[in-house]
């Protein structure tokens, strides 16, 4: 795997964690029906981390760019 592609994967991993009380994201094929009841209000905090996340890495990629220029 590369290191973004682990990078990102253990992001997910630490929301999961804090919104969904998991520990981890499992590629584990023995449990490929594994199910979670979450609520609602959950759900929303993991969506609204991940965009906080993303929001974070994109502002760092652009002030690369711009720093290049």
């Amino acid at each position: 795997m590369n290191t973004a592609y682990e990078e990102r994967l253990n992001v997910l991993s630490e929301i999961a964690e804090e919104c969904f009380d998991v520990n981890g994201l499992s590629s584990d094929a023995s449990e490929p029906e594994a199910r979670l009841s979450v609520r609602v209000s959950d759900i929303v905090r993991a969506l609204e981390s991940a965009y906080d996340v993303g929001l974070i890495a994109g502002y760092h990629l652009s002030r690369k760019q711009r720093a290049r220029y």
